[in-house]
């Protein structure tokens, strides 16, 4: 106690030196705080789910691949019937729905699962029950669970919502549970939110949609008890071998299985990028630490009588060390407790700024072994700081420091520790200097990026048109047009559009069949993004037209159907000859049905990310394909986020039962 005492009175002796070194290790310890927060929270924590390392992510894949994508129907329903090494497999798929109950139009992401979906997660009920086998089947899908949050918001958290019909896209569904406070079930890689609404899936053998081609689902499994993750993945891939070798016109010649723990599956490819974040703030540390104990040595010598006299009075080597290293480890203390309210502000920060594709990222908070950890950086940093000057300072030569304090501090001996010091500091920030330049040569090289559209002014909303009113595609087109016109109408609105697909957010693929073409195996079919768009749409976007024409007013559904393809699109499947005039179809292929003819191509839009190069893409008229949902894009002559009140009133002034959402201009999707 008398240390920490005197090492109090000391720091206050010399305010400037501790405020120097308690914002210097602040600054250290509450970055690794704040990141020791995020990667606890993705990448340490255990799932929240009961045994979550029994838990497999599964799909089929092409050789070479290993994460687990998609699965058809079929194929999982054989690999459930027939293997030995699972509890349970279940499908689920991403859904949403518009509620419009208990307050104004608002769509729900939601999700088609398996009846043993949330058994196989082992995630009980709060209130009422799960699925039951019968609901899982066709015509039988009414039934939902919601999450507690839902049950709150727009229930009132009442207990006799229980068999109770709700609504959901003006089809009523009734509740049969209610999940537990907290849980959150499985999200789908790229889906739009978080899923609060679950429904059965609901398919059978012989639908057009559970083909074994057809791969839209997703599956997990619960391995046995004593059942290993090899013993598994073998009897899956000697199983698929047998279904390619049964079935050769529905897989490639080498499909396999993709095969991965659900943590890793969730974790994804945020886990490198986190540990090497964490790596590079625990070298920000460091330097803090090489700074520090390059004060302390300087306090050091000037505290050299001082400590000479300790000596003289009786006091041994290890009692200096022990005085010395008090203060180092008050100073840490103190940096520690200064890096905790950093590590707060910036621990919430982090969360609110951190991309969407890291997963789990909504579960980040200052807990109570975030703070055990901040204590031990604190205490850690206080020995490793402490330590050298500690040791050197309690080497004192009496003589020598009580005849003259200038003799003592001139020698070549001791400028060599602090001079190691520095060295040390030295080329751990030219390490840093360096990862950093890469980052940002990498991020100018990315801006610089061209994305194929101008997101300059261009603002983005979102509609979700539900309702029999809406079956039939002439009433959803005349809702476009009647709210395109309101839209164009606005002052400061040059031009608007729909489109199925903004870039960056989602996309859909069909296979891109050929007139004269004929694959001998499914596999052999091309898939290309297919997107619905009105006419304006390439204006709006900037995405200039290479050869050909655009969409125009004239091709309506009583027209013959036209489409657009891109750059690539043409020159990898039109090599060597024109592309414009030639007849496909998207999706599956039928001779009866009619054909699309290409009329144009355009430019090609980087649609998944600025890194990746751009795929076969496919545009056909919104007027004679409305089997999409639909986002506006609306080019301004002036700020767009000064118009969003007007535009969003556009849609709700034609029908206020239809929920908008995800108001945003697209440079905020591209800043992304």
């Amino acid at each position: 106690m008398s240390d920490l005492v005197f090492s109090i009175r000391g720091l206050r002796r010399n305010l400037g030196f501790a405020i120097v070194a308690i914002l210097t290790l602040a600054l250290g310890v509450g970055l690794n705080t704040a990141m020791f927060s995020v990667v606890k929270a993705v990448l340490l924590n255990r799932l929240p789910y009961n045994q979550p390392g029994r838990l497999i992510a599964l799909a089929e894949a092409d050789a070479g691949e290993k994460r687990p994508e998609t699965i058809g129907y079929t194929t999982a329903y054989d690999w459930r019937r027939l293997n030995h090494s699972f509890q349970s497999m279940s499908l689920y798929r991403d859904a949403a729905g518009a509620i419009v109950e208990n307050g104004e139009p608002e769509l729900m992401q939601a999700m088609r699962v398996n009846y043993d979906f949330f058994d196989t997660l082992r995630i009980p009920m709060q209130v009422g029950r799960n699925f039951v086998p019968e609901e899982d089947t066709p015509g039988n899908r009414r039934e939902a669970i919601i999450t507690d949050g839902l049950w709150r918001r727009r229930f009132g958290a009442d207990a006799g919502i229980i068999g109770r019909s709700v609504k959901f896209n003006e089809t009523p569904y009734k509740v049969v549970g209610v999940l537990p406070p907290g849980v959150r079930a499985l999200e789908i890689p790229g889906s739009a939110g978080t899923p609060e609404v679950y429904m059965p899936l609901g398919y059978a053998l012989g639908l057009p949609f559970a083909c074994r081609d057809c791969q839209h689902l997703h599956l997990i499994g619960r391995l046995k008890p004593g059942v290993s993750e090899d013993q598994a993945r073998a009897e899956l891939t000697t199983m698929m071998a047998g279904l390619v070798h049964e079935y050769p016109a529905s897989y490639p010649p080498k499909a396999t299985v993709a095969f991965e723990p659900l943590h890793e599956y969730v974790v994804g490819r945020a886990k490198l990028a986190l540990w090497l974040l964490l790596g590079a703030v625990g070298f920000v540390l460091l330097i803090g630490c090489a700074n520090v104990a390059n004060l302390m040595l300087a306090r050091a010598v000037g505290r050299t009588r001082e400590i000479a006299l300790r000596a003289a009075l009786g006091a041994g080597r290890a009692r200096l060390i022990r005085q010395l290293l008090t203060e180092s480890l008050v100073l840490s203390l103190l940096g520690g407790l200064a890096g905790l309210f950093l590590a707060a502000w910036s621990t919430s920060l982090l969360a609110s700024l951190a991309p969407k594709e890291i997963p789990r990222v909504n579960e980040v908070r200052m807990d109570a072994v975030v703070f055990l950890f901040s204590l031990a950086v604190s205490l850690a940093t206080g020995v490793l700081f402490g330590l050298l000057p500690a040791l050197r300072a309690s080497q004192v030569d009496l003589n020598d420091a009580l005849k003259d304090l200038g003799k003592a501090t001139a020698g070549r001996a001791q400028n060599g520790p602090r001079n190691l010091l520095v060295i040390a500091e030295i080329a751990l920030a030219f390490v840093m200097v360096v990862g950093a330049v890469l980052l940002g040569k990498s991020f100018v090289h990315l801006v610089n990026v061209d994305p194929g559209f101008d997101a300059h002014n261009v603002l983005t909303l979102n509609t979700f048109v539900y309702g029999e009113r809406y079956q039939k595609p002439g009433v959803e087109l005349d809702y476009y047009g009647h709210v395109l016109a309101r839209l164009r109408a606005i002052p400061g609105v040059e031009s608007a559009a729909m489109t199925s697909a903004l870039p960056f957010t989602d996309f859909d693929r069909y296979g891109f069949h050929i007139r004269d073409r004929h694959p001998k195996i499914a596999s052999d079919v091309p898939s290309a993004d297919t997107y619905s768009v009105s006419p304006d749409y390439f204006g709006v976007m900037k995405i200039p037209l290479r050869r050909g024409r655009l969409f125009t007013d004239a091709d309506g559904p009583n027209a013959p159907r036209v489409a657009l393809i891109s750059e690539t699109c043409a020159r990898e499947q039109f090599p060597g000859e024109e592309a414009i005039g030639k007849q496909i179809q998207l999706g599956g292929r039928d001779d009866k049905k009619p054909w699309i003819t290409i009329v144009g191509i355009v430019g090609d839009v980087r649609q998944y990310s600025l890194e990746t190069k751009p795929r076969l893409a496919a545009y056909v008229a919104q007027s004679q394909d409305v089997s999409f949902g639909y986002k506006l894009v609306a080019r301004t002559a002036v700020d767009a986020t000064s118009i969003e009140k007007a535009v969003r009133a556009a849609f709700l002034a034609v029908d206020p039962t239809l929920p908008v959402y995800r108001v945003e201009t697209l440079e905020n999707y591209l800043s992304s």
